[in-house]
């Protein structure tokens, strides 16, 4: 049977943190594989990135990546620095950089062996990491101290600057770092950094209240998808104007968004649900309910 998308979701399944590799089709899907990754309480998995035939996992209570092929189903594990947030790849040289939280590092693994071979001093608190392969240049955000630091490919650090907000999540497009921030003035609220990656100035920003969670890019029609957990709501953002194209209500608690060819799908923990946003049209399409408790998403190409 010919399928919609096929995506990598973790959740939680009876006590047990899971891997799930799955194939969407209308309001159905059809489980292809399931990782049993141990018990919820011993483990957090926090992000997760897809690679060729392989997820990677970055589980900050054990200090591990993991890496699951789906053709072998196989799952292995490398050590990294205390409480992995995010990942990246260099494509090129084969290298994952993974952002440590704790120990204030990222640790560079070398894909072919799956293993860590160096670390990386950041600022206090790197919370995500990001590979440029137009410029060769690699980033990461330290929460702490509201600052990007740029690294030559020798990994020494080049240049540093600064975000308005606690920077969280960063994401490329063109010529501009776009960067996810926290703002706390009595209220929580959300920023959106636009900073010219030739200057490390900051061009423009865009605030939203309440919280987010996760956003993501579609590089076709510049679009910008972003969850807000306080109003439950996605948040779609034209790049090009630099302001809010419509809201999306979703109820529930969303938790993670991937962007396809034709939607995004965004997983609800307390509805046990993936719901599709059609992207034409700026609405939802479809809810997939599903038999277990969803958070990170991801397609696989």
């Amino acid at each position: 049977m010919e399928y919609d998308v096929k995506l990598s979701v973790t959740g939680a399944y009876k006590g047990r943190e899971m891997l799930f590799v799955m194939e969407l089709t209308g309001e159905d899907y059809i489980c292809k594989k399931a990782v049993n990754l141990g018990k919820g309480d011993k483990g957090a998995i926090h992000s997760i990135i897809n690679y060729e035939s392989s997820v990677y996992l970055a589980d900050s209570y054990n200090n591990k990546i993991y890496k699951y092929d789906f053709d072998l189903n196989e799952l292995s594990e490398a050590t990294v620095g205390r409480d992995p947030r995010h990942m990246c790849i260099d494509e090129e040289n084969m290298y994952m950089y993974v952002a440590n939280f704790e120990s204030d590092n990222v640790s560079v693994i070398d894909m072919s062996v799956f293993t860590m071979i160096e670390s990386i001093p950041a600022g206090i608190k790197p919370h995500d990491v990001l590979f440029n392969k137009n410029n060769s240049r690699l980033y990461t955000c330290c929460y702490e101290e509201n600052e990007i630091i740029e690294y030559l490919d020798s990994r020494e650090k080049n240049r540093q600057f600064t975000s308005d907000g606690k920077p969280m999540h960063m994401l490329i497009l063109e010529d501009s770092l776009i960067l996810m921030t926290y703002y706390v003035n009595g209220n929580v609220h959300t920023k959106i950094n636009f900073i010219n990656l030739e200057s490390g100035n900051i061009e423009d920003v865009i605030v939203l209240d309440g919280l987010s969670s996760d956003f993501d890019i579609n590089n076709i029609n510049k679009m910008l998808y972003l969850i807000n957990i306080v109003d439950k709501s996605l948040y779609i953002i034209d790049i090009e104007k630099r302001k809010t194209a419509k809201t999306v209500f979703l109820g529930g608690y969303p938790e993670s968004l991937a962007v396809g060819e034709k939607y995004v799908y965004v997983t609800n923990s307390k509805k046990n649900q993936i719901c599709a946003i059609d992207i034409d049209k700026m609405t939802v399409s479809r809810y997939v309910d599903l038999g277990f408790s969803p958070s990170c998403i991801k397609i696989i190409n």
